[in-house]
């Protein structure tokens, strides 16, 4: 599986455009025309698939703040082409890329500047270009994130070990745990593990569940609109009860026999955990 990756923007003389591709950084002209027409076909924030000839893309359109565009908002959209479909747990993890990225790029103060180059008016001014050419970098150095990201999630696989074993590390359980109460937008969701999880990739966790088919964020074969909501598999709701069982039998049982030795409580809690894990499996 090949692809690229894309980030267009509405040029207010030329219209939609190709602003940089990566690694594919001299792409056809008729393919940069088709990736960057997407852009006509959405008007507010969302996530779309397309294709033409031999490329699949999927694409994500947003918009930033900005001084010196028109309504003072520049429009983009972040793609990433295949040379053949992708599954939908794929799509559902390159959504949440997206959604991470673009909330970066949001929160950068006169990241805008960036989309002015040197045959623009603004660049003509000396105190700007400086501005102008370091946030091109930033931009570019962004869309280069994006393919590593995406490149990432291609390659990477949920590690190959026993499924109760990964669901009982703190972080997954407590999400897990978390979302069995009912859908939750990803961006609430996000809040709420930021919260307890400061120093954790949220997205990275997101994409791994999505692969792991524990969660899934099923509107965005649907709508394609903000908010998407994550759902947590029906079938991981009853192996949680059990973990949880699992793990409060474990908890009386080692309370219960305080006064055996040490050697003779891990014995017997090895062989309760035995027990439990086979009736798992």
């Amino acid at each position: 599986m090949e692809f690229f990756t894309t980030l267009s923007y509405f040029n207010t003389k030329n219209g939609p455009l190709v602003f940089y591709s990566y690694p594919n950084k001299d792409l056809e002209k008729y393919v940069k025309e088709r990736i960057a027409r997407i852009m006509d076909q959405v008007l507010t924030e969302e996530f779309v698939t397309f294709s033409f000839d031999k490329y699949y893309s999927l694409n994500y359109y947003f918009e930033i703040d900005s001084d010196w565009a028109r309504a003072d908002k520049e429009a983009l959209l972040l793609s990433a082409i295949f040379d053949e479909g992708v599954s939908m747990e794929m799509e559902k993890a390159i959504l949440t890329i997206c959604i991470e990225l673009s909330d970066w790029l949001k929160s950068k103060k006169n990241i805008f500047t960036g989309f002015y180059e040197t045959n623009s008016t603004h660049y003509q001014d000396i105190k700007s270009q400086n501005i102008i050419d370091k946030n091109l970098l930033i931009i570019k150095s962004w869309v280069e994130e994006f393919y590593n990201a995406i490149l990432e999630a291609v390659q990477e696989r949920v590690e190959e070990e026993d499924i109760t074993a990964f669901i009982e590390k703190e972080n997954i359980l407590t999400i897990l745990n978390y979302l069995s109460r009912g859908p939750i937008t990803i961006e609430n969701l996000k809040e709420w593990y930021i919260n307890k999880y400061p120093d954790d990739n949220f997205y990275k966790l997101i994409r791994n569940l999505i692969t792991a088919q524990m969660v899934s964020i099923p509107n965005v074969s649907k709508s394609k609109n903000p908010p998407f909501n994550v759902y947590i598999a029906e079938d991981i709701k009853t192996i949680i009860g059990l973990i949880s069982l699992k793990n409060r039998l474990l908890k009386n049982f080692i309370e219960n026999h305080q006064k055996e030795s040490p050697e003779a409580i891990e014995k017997r809690a090895q062989k309760l955990q035995e027990i439990i894990e086979s009736a798992l499996h």
